[in-house]
């Protein structure tokens, strides 16, 4: 999750070529981007079709509000470049309070700053419908 856009390039077509058909990522991997653009390299190309891979991403935990799913999986899908995913997971069970774009807020003190208002039933029920 933490290699450089053209590894990961590499990663996908040494990955696909070898049979994988599921792709992990994650918002806060920073990579949905890369992966995107090598695999609509493969769909472009032909060797490859949508629907015989299945995709997973996740919420990040800035986002584990149910007005802010749409916003944090429309993100996902454009750097994906895709219209769907076929997983999308709640990446962490406690939220983060959403500060600007910083993925990971912190106090004065540098800890982590909690979203003590998250609601896991109503998360689960926009993040299924959104999904489904």
């Amino acid at each position: 999750w933490q290699a450089p856009d053209e590894v990961i390039d590499s990663v996908i077509d040494t990955a696909l070529e070898a049979g994988y058909r599921h792709i992990d990522t994650a918002y806060v991997y920073g990579n949905e981007a890369a992966i995107g653009k090598a695999l609509k390299r493969w769909f472009d190309s032909g060797k490859i079709k949508r629907e015989e891979l299945f995709i997973v991403t996740k919420l990040p935990m800035v986002g584990l509000q149910a007005d802010k799913v749409e916003k944090y999986l429309n993100r996902s899908l454009a750097a994906l470049q895709l219209t769907y995913v076929d997983l999308y997971l709640i990446h962490f069970p406690c939220g983060l309070e959403e500060k600007g774009e910083n993925l990971f807020p912190q106090d004065e003190s540098g800890n982590l700053i909690l979203d003590k208002t998250t609601e896991h039933v109503s998360l689960w029920k926009v993040c299924n419908y959104t999904t489904s």
